[in-house]
């Protein structure tokens, strides 16, 4: 695993950004600065199909980069997504989208790179006290999933584009969750899994808010890839 980039301040059109000096390195959760639509190509609000004229002037969304009136654009959120550093102006559906994404954000990216211990189920067959403990992690950078503790030489780290499906199990009556990770490795892509399971307390607790954590960043990922090949 590759250390991560450094970063540096950009002025675009829209603002103040901070973003990696190396794209390669870029998490995989930012989006581009999408292209804004030229002026002489919108007459009329995209959501109200106001007409533009000298009182009622063009705004363009900072997440789409549409082109709405000041009615259905007058929303400033912060942008964590395309590394905004103040508010910026959005439309109203982005504003709704923008919000949902916040708690992920602003609590959940912390769940995961702070990381939470969990049980190794080296059998992948169920959770048990006879297997051991181990730490996983999301990279600072975002783009891997680590392992610490006495068996993570037996697992390297999982880049998030590696990752083929995300399985997730509840036991409502004793409280525990477990994730199985499918994923490719080296060249040949072999296909490899490892299950994780949240185990007994202490760690109970921050191993299944984790797991609901990892859940939400692969939802926000397959959404960018739906995006990208609309």
């Amino acid at each position: 695993m590759e250390a991560a980039c450094p970063k540096k301040l950009i002025k675009s059109k829209s603002g103040l950004r901070i973003v990696v000096t190396n794209d390669k390195y870029r998490s995989p959760f930012i989006l581009c600065e999408p292209q804004w639509i030229p002026d002489s190509e919108s007459t009329n609000c995209t959501e109200c199909n106001a007409k533009f004229d000298f009182l009622t002037r063009r705004h363009h969304c900072r997440r789409c980069g549409r082109i709405y009136c000041g009615s259905c654009c007058d929303t400033k959120v912060g942008l964590p997504r395309m590394c905004f550093v103040d508010p910026v102006r959005v439309c109203n559906n982005c504003a709704l989208v923008t919000n949902k994404e916040s708690d992920f954000f602003d609590r959940q990216l912390k769940t995961l790179t702070n990381g939470a211990t969990f049980l190794l189920d080296q059998r992948l067959s169920s959770c048990s006290d006879s297997v051991n403990y181990l730490v996983c992690k999301l990279s600072q950078d975002h783009r891997y999933l680590v392992f610490e503790g006495r068996l993570a030489d037996s697992v390297s780290p999982v880049e998030l584009y590696q990752v083929k499906t995300l399985g997730v199990a509840r036991d409502p009556d004793s409280g525990t969750s477990s994730i199985e990770i499918v994923y490719t490795e080296g060249k040949q892509q072999s296909e490899q899994r490892v299950k994780l399971c949240s185990g007994p307390e202490p760690h109970r607790k921050l191993a299944n808010a984790w797991i609901d954590a990892i859940q939400q960043a692969f939802k926000l990922l397959y959404e960018r890839r739906s995006d990208d090949r609309d």
